[in-house]
């Protein structure tokens, strides 16, 4: 039988905060409460939008993976992405006795999947509370999803938050061209996430050689450019947008041509 040929996908990246709809007070960023439970109206809000907005692949980051919870598998079962991979990272900061990592969704079947960390910088904080804080670890899902004939390698990742630790992306060079040398020898790819750091092109090296990047509009509640979806040169972005939710970050998508 001869696959189907696919010439757009639909697709999306979307931070959603452990599933905990609430703004986040900067002041007390770390020293704020953990929620009790997820919040179960986001969850459906969220399986909503994606069928909305008929999603075919979604990257997820700050996703709870902790097993009992099955947020993943609510998900897959409320939309039609039925295949999923996905990694854990740390702890989740909102959600209490929970973690935290990275996913990606797909209507197209996942071939085959591979995860890496990033090299933790192991900076730290002292709250105005005498709490010490340090940064959790962070680092990409790759995942090789068969669209019709068409394969392809969609990378999510989620960032270290350098700003809450008083530092920049641009001291820490070492761990973008880390990224950049786990990406740089796949092909046909579409690379997401939550970067933590705007101006991502020009903070992976080389990038512009292969990628070529499709946000570059605010897409945060506190006015950050951190989440962007970057895409092969051989592929053609036909339309993307924003949706605004109960999430702190906004959910990009963006329909490509492979």
């Amino acid at each position: 039988m001869t696959e189907k040929t696919i010439n757009r996908i639909k697709i999306a990246t979307w931070n959603i905060s452990g599933g905990v709809s609430k703004e986040t007070d900067e002041n007390v960023y770390f020293d704020q409460e953990k929620s009790s439970e997820i919040d179960e109206s986001f969850l459906n809000e969220i399986s909503r939008i994606i069928n909305e907005e008929n999603i075919d692949i979604i990257c997820f980051q700050e996703i709870i993976t902790t097993e009992r919870i099955h947020y993943i598998d609510k998900i897959v079962e409320k939309t039609n992405l039925k295949n999923s991979c996905s990694f854990e990272l740390s702890d989740c900061n909102l959600v209490k006795d929970t973690n935290a990592g990275i996913a990606i969704l797909s209507k197209y079947p996942i071939n085959e999947s591979s995860s890496k960390l990033f090299t933790n910088p192991k900076l730290s904080k002292t709250t105005s509370s005498g709490a010490i804080y340090g940064t959790y670890d962070k680092g990409c899902l790759v995942a090789n999803i068969q669209a019709g004939d068409m394969v392809i390698n969609v990378i999510t990742n989620h960032g270290f938050p350098f700003r809450r630790f008083d530092s920049t992306p641009e001291a820490h060079m070492d761990i973008f061209a880390e990224f950049y040398d786990i990406i740089r020898d796949y092909d046909d790819m579409v690379v997401t996430g939550d970067f933590n750091a705007e101006n991502i092109m020009k903070l992976l090296p080389n990038a512009d050689e292969k990628l070529t990047g499709l946000f570059g509009e605010v897409t945060t509640t506190d006015g950050k450019k951190f989440d962007n979806i970057l895409i092969d040169k051989k592929f053609k972005m036909v339309d993307k947008k924003l949706v605004k939710s109960t999430s702190d970050h906004f959910l990009c998508i963006a329909t490509i041509e492979i």
